[in-house]
């Protein structure tokens, strides 16, 4: 029994010392488990504090977007007015663009009335033309007349022709009427 004991013993005691190695490799893998999570904590410390950089950021970025935002609000209020500006703009636009019409239609009628008044001034032109060949004439005849019957018809020759000397030719019949008129008058 004895030996038995010392079987048991050796083998308590083997298996103490594989405990023992057993704790002392647990021992060590936790002492290298825990500086790992000493390397993760403080990679995660460097994450926390680029994360606190990327929320400063995105703060940063909030604020203007906001200002963003505000400034777009502005914007599509100055649209909306400018909208509505355009709107009454065009509204004018087609407003004149009648009443250019309207005057395009007067004045091609205006243009046909002034055609049909340059017709009728040209007939009028002519038909004084005629009166005043008619009435030169007529007044140089009676003018003959007058010296025929005018005793002071020899310090005046009668006319011998249609313009004599003292009627000079004139290119405008009104103008040598009128003269005639004035020598008639004198």
């Amino acid at each position: 029994m004895e030996e038995l004991l010392r079987q048991i013993l050796f083998k308590l005691d083997n298996m103490e010392k594989g405990f023992l190695a057993f704790q002392e490799e647990t021992r060590q893998r936790f002492t290298e488990i825990d500086e790992r999570f000493a390397r993760i904590d403080e990679r995660f410390a460097q994450i926390d504090e680029r994360f606190a950089r990327i929320d400063e950021c995105f703060a940063q970025m909030n604020e203007r977007f906001v200002q963003i935002d505000g400034r777009l609000a502005e914007m599509s209020g100055q649209m909306g007015s400018l909208t509505t500006r355009v709107e009454a703009l065009e509204g004018r636009v087609d407003e004149m663009n009648k009443r250019i019409s309207q005057l395009e239609q007067e004045m091609g009628e205006v243009k046909a009335r002034l055609d049909r008044v340059e017709a009728e001034l040209a007939e009028v032109k002519e038909t004084l033309h005629r009166v005043e060949t008619q009435l030169v004439d007529d007044v140089q005849l009676w003018l003959r007349k007058i010296h025929e019957k005018d005793p002071w018809a020899t310090f005046c020759p009668p006319p011998r022709d249609e313009n004599p000397p003292f009627l000079p030719i004139m290119k405008n019949r009104r103008k040598q009427f009128n003269r005639t008129l004035c020598l008639m008058v004198a």
